[in-house]
């Protein structure tokens, strides 16, 4: 086995162990091996030389082969795939979905689309009941460049009489629903059905747009939950304070979606961001006086680290405790029962940096680096 492909091979062993289901997609994606051109079930949008698989990070850092769009000059077909038709049932709802980020530029185009086609007639309708050839779910700009969003398209059974458009797109930081985009429904005469996703009419030759995790599922139930597509933590957040030149960053962890930004040092200006990124591994805590009522330690340590709060401290543990690792992962968590002192045991997670978030009777939150070797 190519080493090179491990990182990915694990990720996909993770999803199937973590998600414990069947995968239902009908697209299948094993073919995506590291080159350029097409492959079998995916075929190229544009030429080769503007179409490639790569390993690369996806929103929440795991290494997995991306489909990269790189344009020339010419404009037109920017790059991007089209997968074979797969066979449907016209009186079942179908969902289909991708992730995508685009860099660099706002030129050109992005589209999610799908096709029904067979006999040169398409077999698609709005969901008014008009006749629609080159169906889109969504055609535009990314809301924000270097960012990755996951796109979920309906396309709906020939019977269904809502006009209602079901399909969204999500922020792969946050998980928040950023855009609603276009719903279908079939003919009655459709028997197949395509993924398409790609750039068009980019001439910029340093844009790039990636695109990961296409998948086709049929609407029955045992299709995977929004949970399971978005892969994120939605209640953690990275918050960043940044001084007035834009550099001394004070950085740490939040839980829960009520935290706030800290107070700056005096003089610098805070902002806020939310990120969970590979390269948001180095994470320091700003001192704090209530970080002068308890101690942890201890750090580094080789199994487990002690929380105790001072004996005339005002303040105790208000809620659990989250451990998360250096991607924002959250990976451990353990009950606080309120109690003033407290052993985390991280024996079992592997060597590396982590970070504890403690959440205080005073309804303030610190996070903690610990080292675990």
């Amino acid at each position: 086995m190519n080493l090179k492909f491990l990182p990915y091979c694990l990720t996909m062993l993770f999803c199937s162990i973590f998600y414990g289901q069947t995968d239902t997609n009908m697209l299948d994606t094993s073919t995506w091996t590291v080159g350029t051109g097409s492959v079998s079930g995916f075929s190229q949008y544009g030429i080769t030389s503007e179409n490639s698989r790569v390993i690369g990070n996806n929103h929440v850092g795991d290494n997995v082969v991306l489909w990269k769009a790189s344009p020339d000059v010419n404009g037109t077909q920017s790059g991007g795939f089209g997968s074979s038709y797969e066979n449907i049932n016209h009186t079942k709802d179908y969902r289909l979905s991708v992730w995508i980020k685009k860099t660099n530029s706002n030129d050109g185009s992005s589209y999610f689309k799908l096709t029904s086609y067979t006999g040169g007639v398409h077999h698609t309708l709005k969901l008014d009941g008009a006749a629609v050839s080159y169906p889109a779910f969504w055609v535009g700009d990314l809301p924000k460049l270097d960012r990755w969003y996951l796109f979920v398209g309906y396309i709906h059974k020939s019977s269904y009489s809502s006009t209602i458009n079901l399909g969204k797109i999500y922020d792969g930081v946050t998980g928040e629903v950023v855009q609603s985009i276009t719903d279908f429904k079939f003919k009655s005469s459709a028997t197949n059905l395509q993924h398409r996703t790609f750039l068009y009419g980019d001439t910029n030759i340093m844009d790039r747009q990636y695109m990961y995790a296409p998948r086709m599922e049929v609407i029955d139930g045992t299709e995977w939950s929004l949970n399971q597509l978005l892969r994120i933590n939605p209640g953690s957040k990275l918050l960043f304070v940044y001084d007035n030149a834009g550099n001394q960053k004070q950085r740490f962890y939040c839980a829960v979606a009520s935290c706030s930004v800290p107070n700056p040092p005096a003089g610098r200006a805070a902002s806020e961001e939310v990120i969970v990124s590979k390269e948001s591994e180095i994470i320091e805590d700003g001192i704090s006086v209530l970080e002068k009522e308890f101690s942890l330690y201890p750090n580094p340590t080789q199994g487990s680290v002690l929380l105790k709060f001072s004996s005339n401290s005002g303040v105790s543990l208000s809620d659990d405790i989250n451990v998360y690792n250096s991607l924002g992962i959250l990976v451990k968590t353990i009950p606080s029962e309120s109690k003033n002192e407290l052993e985390i045991d991280l024996s079992n997670l592997s060597t590396g940096m982590y970070l504890v978030h403690i959440h205080l009777s005073n309804g303030e939150s610190i996070t903690k680096q610990i080292i675990k070797k």
